[in-house]
């Protein structure tokens, strides 16, 4: 065989190896992630080959490096390599340095002040950790709530996010005492933890639409880790109360569990068998049927003296069977006048006229509730009246009826047919929400409070947390949670907790037709890349001439 033959011979071969090489590098490199012993192969014979060919053609190669096309063809390849590695360099400095612009109408995807002002006091690692999967649906509020928690993870570099799919790890279930799938668990410092619900990322609006409201639910679980004390909520016991233990319809589990994760500690009291506690930040008496001993009130009104607080949620008649409860005396001395009626408003209720959706008055507690249309319902209420009381005469009004609303004194069987008697009814509107401040003995910096609804009702299970207590009509009552929530961080000073406001997110759906679709995707996929052959073409062309 000639050597020009053997030349040619070998310059096939460098060929027919390199497209080998390159068939291996997809198949058997790429495709199994890992280089296989085809690949290795393949390889060794593109190699050899090309050292054969250096060695017996040197000639031929240096020949071939000196022509123009390959001058071109290299500059080329260098200024495209140059291209990738500038933007190599700036998607790393884009990942590591995002710089963003929220062009949004209301400015949703731009954390608040208040979010802002908290995330700054976090000192130590607080850890994110969010049982389930990265979302991929942009109209979803699981989406939003991720892309707020990598902005939270921006603004302080002690914040750590983490993704678990439970599903995929069952071991997380255990680890993270998981109750629902999506849950997010915030962990800081020692033994500190809030969580974080699907269910709490969106609220109902007026026209039926979710509002996001993650950022509010974050930062207030944050503040609440950041809280150096941690504020006590008794329940009292012994008369009749509702119960926190209670899981069914009629408790108030819901409650404590929705207290838990804002950071406050829950116990329950027994005044009758124990004093109340030095630690106390809060007294919750929700409807009581039964008597307090004369010595009970004497320790309440003393812890009111103190300059403690206390909420009351007081059922009507008609809510509660073998209700003989003498609380309504004791709270006359504080400012409070109570009678035996129920609260009709054929107005503002839903279903049927005692259920019914208050009027918030300009309040700390009621304001966002009234700015977003976020709305609550009391179920068969019991009207509140102010009264003397040589305890002071300073009261805030939190919830009212509509002017057509009044307070029944007479019994009826057949709400529908109730109208109102100015003989023996209350005329409206009446109160059914008070908080009375009172003065401390040689303290002008702290003061007692005491909170009345007049309703505990709207609290219990069934109403505050439809899919535990089985209610159906949750969008009703979506403002129930809240309005508890709110009237106890207001009475521990917690405005932290009531002042960040969720932001409204207006979405716009583009609607397109199979015809326009289709016009889209060949556009795209065969007219852009036809129109760039084309110009490549006729540049060549013009160049040749």
């Amino acid at each position: 065989m000639s050597k020009k033959n053997s030349k040619l011979i070998l310059r096939l071969s460098m060929m027919i190896s390199t497209v080998i090489l390159f068939f291996a590098w997809i198949f058997f490199y790429i495709v199994p992630q890992r280089p296989t012993l085809i690949f290795w192969i393949a390889l060794a014979i593109a190699v050899v080959n090309a050292i054969l060919l250096i060695t017996l053609d040197k000639k031929a190669i240096v020949n071939f490096f000196k022509l123009r096309f390959v001058h071109k063809a290299f500059f080329g390849i260098l200024s495209l390599l140059i291209v990738i590695a500038i933007l190599t360099a700036i998607f790393i400095i884009s990942g590591n340095y995002p710089i963003q612009f929220d062009v949004t109408q209301n400015k949703v995807y731009t954390v608040s002040n208040q979010t802002i002002d908290v995330l700054s006091q976090i000192k130590q690692p607080l850890s994110i950790v969010v049982l389930r999967n990265k979302s991929s649906d942009p109209t979803s509020a699981d989406w939003r709530a991720d892309l707020l928690l990598k902005q939270y993870t921006r603004l302080n570099k002690n914040i750590t996010l983490e993704y678990i799919n439970p599903i995929e790890k069952p071991s997380a279930k255990t680890k993270y005492q998981m109750t629902q799938l999506g849950e997010i668990v915030l962990s800081y410092g020692k033994g500190k933890e809030v969580r974080v619900y699907r269910g709490d990322l969106t609220k109902g609006s007026s026209n039926n639409n979710m509002i996001f409201v993650g950022e509010e639910k974050f930062t207030q679980s944050i503040y609440s880790l950041l809280e150096d004390r941690k504020n006590v909520v008794y329940f009292t016991v012994g008369h009749g109360e509702r119960q926190i233990r209670d899981k069914g319809g009629e408790g108030l589990s819901s409650v404590k569990t929705f207290l838990e994760n804002e950071n406050y500690r829950v116990r329950e009291l027994n005044i009758l068998l124990e004093n109340i506690p030095t630690d106390a930040s809060l007294i919750v008496i929700s409807s009581p049927i039964e008597n307090f001993a004369s010595f009970e009130f004497e320790r309440l009104s003393n812890y009111v003296k103190r300059g403690g607080r206390i909420f009351i949620l007081y059922d009507s008649v008609l809510d509660r069977k073998n209700f003989n409860s003498n609380l309504d005396s004791w709270l006359l001395e504080w400012g409070f006048g109570l009678t035996g009626d129920y609260v009709i408003d054929p107005i503002s209720s839903v279903l049927i006229p005692v259920n019914i959706v208050p009027q918030y008055a300009p309040h700390a507690i009621t304001k966002t509730l009234k700015e977003e249309n976020v709305f609550a319902s009391l179920i068969v209420a019991r009207s509140i009246s102010r009264v003397d009381s040589p305890h002071g005469d300073d009261f805030e009004i939190i919830l009212t009826t509509t002017p057509q609303g009044y307070g029944k004194l007479e019994p009826t069987f057949d709400l529908s047919r109730a109208r109102f008697n100015p003989r023996t009814d209350i005329a409206g509107p009446v109160n059914l929400g008070i908080i009375g401040n009172y003065e401390v003995e040689d303290r002008d910096d702290l003061k007692g409070q005491i909170a009345l609804f007049g309703d505990a009702t709207f609290m219990l299970n069934a109403y505050i947390n439809p899919n535990q207590g089985g209610n159906s009509v949750d969008v009703a009552f979506a403002g129930n949670k809240d309005l508890f929530m709110n009237t106890v961080a207001y009475l521990l000073d917690a405005q932290e907790k009531i002042t960040i406001r969720p932001k409204e997110t207006n979405i716009r759906n583009l609607t397109l037709t199979t015809t326009q679709t289709n016009f889209i995707r060949y556009v795209a996929q065969i007219g852009i890349p036809c129109i760039f052959g084309i110009l490549g073409i006729l540049i060549w062309f013009l160049r040749r001439r």
